[in-house]
């Protein structure tokens, strides 16, 4: 029993100093970015991996002048299975070891099903499902040896929830969400434990501001989609920032969060759907 809690501030048992994570996807302004600064804001050493090389350098020089800590970019695919297994490796030794590993794969086509050609559903299923997996797997070699580590897998909100024109990628998400149930059921004996969130809607800045100016008739008409479902589905009545759902990511990945086991966390503002 960690009875060393007990006395303990839930701000104690959040700090991540010392720990080593690796983030994918955290070379864009969303999510991935998000999560890289709130670890290396709770002390985490951080690998920040995209197969955008540029976008992951500017933000993990964005990430050591905010925190001072150590941040480090990797350029991979983390769809080719090579790729993703060697950047995991890589990382790991820059660090100086792995004890959380971040999937956060975005990959999508939306439309109706119907419409939909092979190769569209593959790529949704690949990038919103089997990305994931590729990630766990790599972060796995890592971990089981030294009997420890923690896996946060990024699904939706979506996953639990229907969607027209998202048929394809809410089913993916649906996975990703049993994927992270069942891979808990089978590595938590060996000290590995296992985590999920899902976000809802979400706005970067760089989105927002398309969102209030849109460029062109289709930019205008996704604008008032959203609209339309945040006032009917969202019971907080806004979307989200990376950040908000990057708080919960930082807390599954501490201490605090040491008695979870297998679950996605829905960070959605109340989401659902009739």
């Amino acid at each position: 029993m960690p009875r060393h809690i007990i006395e303990k501030r839930v701000t104690e048992l959040m700090d991540l100093s010392g720990k080593k994570a690796i983030v994918t996807g955290s070379g864009g302004a969303g999510l991935g970015q998000a999560i890289a600064n709130r670890l290396a804001g709770l002390g985490a050493d951080v690998a920040l991996v995209d197969v955008n090389e540029e976008g992951a350098k500017e933000n993990a020089r964005i990430v050591r002048e905010r925190w001072g800590g150590t941040a480090i970019p990797f350029r991979a695919d983390v769809s080719d299975w090579d790729e993703v297994h060697g950047v995991v490796a890589e990382a790991r030794d820059a660090l100086g070891g792995l004890d959380i590993m971040v999937n956060n794969p975005v990959m999508l086509v939306s439309g109706a099903f119907d419409t939909y050609t092979k190769d569209q559903l593959d790529y949704t299923v690949h990038g919103s499902l089997t990305m994931l997996m590729y990630g766990a797997h790599a972060a796995l070699e890592h971990m089981l040896p030294v009997g420890h580590g923690r896996i946060i897998n990024i699904s939706s909100v979506g996953g639990r929830i229907q969607h027209r024109g998202l048929t394809v990628y809410n089913s993916a998400k649906s996975g990703v969400i049993g994927f992270t149930r069942n891979l808990a059921h089978e590595f938590v004996s060996r000290g590995i434990s296992v985590l999920g969130v899902a976000p809802g809607i979400m706005v970067s800045e760089p989105l927002e501001k398309l969102v209030l100016n849109p460029p062109d008739e289709q930019m205008r008409i996704g604008r008032e989609s959203m609209y339309e479902s945040i006032r009917q589905y969202v019971q907080v009545g806004r979307a989200s920032l990376p950040e908000e759902v990057a708080n919960m990511v930082g807390y599954l990945s501490t201490e605090a969060a040491d008695y979870m086991c297998g679950q996605t966390i829905d960070v959605a503002g109340g989401q659902y759907m009739n």
